[in-house]
């Protein structure tokens, strides 16, 4: 059941699966994997073209824990599935990453948010049982195929959640790049020149508006991300102290940030914590509006300095520049109030 990888990003690509999948020459038996919402909206449209090519079962997705993606996988082993479609966000495909790599069948993604790297990558954030997140190593997508006019029409705070995202690979290489002279990493050069194609291309994009065309540069960006993250084998590529504070935020607080504003504010705050340059990155952000303001997404002084402080303790083997600098409670705080002010 060997396929190979196809990328399609292009207008109206929700309306060419039936096209994409038959050049594939998908046949058999499928697993169609979507949640309520988004059936509501794309389903009827996805699952008459699905129909037309293989033998359709469905499962619709109401939560995204390790055990229900276990429970998928079990039913595609035990019901001879031969491939699964995930068509939806994040905590949708991530199931569907999970049951396929755990089944090890073919996934087939159809993104209808981009709101971080996850639509590519190898890897699967699901809850425990406590409710906490935890990222798991699985498979990336082998199809992919990504609708620019139906991600222009998605909210746009997902859309903005998916700069944040890609703009992190800044601070993610540094701390890498760091790492690496002291000798607490090893450096994979092919993951690394994909992880920084991922985020000049973003960078140097001649748009100013989140328009179709802008969606395919953001697009082909996060699909570089998880394609970095592959070449890795792990997250190193994309995923430095400000995914770590961005993880240490969703472990001990609660409010409900998407993860992409997350660590673009992390990536502002670590740079100037760090006495670095932040205003190309601080000023990408504010072309397109993404608010990475504290006090506007919930996070109080008090968490703020928590999670920074904890950030090194949520990944083993996760060294960042956090490792060797001064995190004590009032250096904390006064970066909190300066990024009040400037933000």
């Amino acid at each position: 059941m060997k396929l190979e990888n196809v990328l399609k990003i292009e207008e109206n690509a929700i309306h060419k699966v039936h096209e994409i999948l038959s050049a594939s020459n998908i046949k058999g038996k499928l697993l169609f994997i979507t949640d309520p919402l988004i059936d509501g909206l794309y389903g009827t449209t996805v699952r008459d073209q699905l129909a037309q090519l293989v033998n359709l079962k469905s499962e619709s997705v109401d939560n995204n824990s390790i055990a229900y993606s276990m429970s998928v996988a079990e039913r595609v082993i035990a019901t001879d599935v031969d491939y699964i479609v995930g068509l939806g966000g994040g905590k949708v495909l991530d199931v569907c990453k999970y049951a396929a790599y755990v089944s090890k069948r073919p996934f087939i993604s159809i993104p209808t948010t981009m709101a971080n790297d996850g639509i590519a990558s190898p890897i699967a954030v699901l809850k425990r049982k406590d409710g906490k997140p935890k990222s798991l190593g699985c498979v990336k997508p082998t199809i992919i195929i990504i609708d620019t006019v139906l991600i222009k029409d998605s909210p746009i705070q997902f859309i903005k959640a998916g700069i944040g995202d890609t703009i992190s690979n800044h601070m993610a290489l540094m701390d890498w790049d760091f790492a690496c002279t002291r000798n607490q990493d090893k450096m994979n050069g092919f993951a690394y020149l994909m992880s920084r194609a991922s985020l000049d291309a973003l960078m140097r994009t001649k748009y100013d508006t989140i328009c179709p065309e802008f969606i395919n540069v953001l697009a082909n960006s996060l699909v570089l991300s998880g394609i970095a993250m592959d070449f890795a084998g792990s997250s190193r590529p994309v995923s430095g102290s400000e995914h770590l504070f961005s993880h240490a935020l969703d472990y001990y607080c609660e409010q409900n940030n998407l993860h992409g504003i997350q660590v673009a504010l992390g990536t502002v705050a670590v740079l100037k914590l760090l006495g670095l340059e932040y205003s190309e990155v601080l000023n990408y952000l504010k072309r397109f509006e993404v608010d990475i303001n504290p006090k506007h997404l919930g996070i109080s002084k008090e968490d703020f300095v928590l999670c920074m402080q904890k950030a090194t303790t949520m990944r083993n083997n996760r060294y960042t520049y956090l490792h060797e600098t001064n995190l004590e409670t009032d250096v904390l705080s006064k970066l909190y109030d300066n990024l009040m002010e400037e933000l």
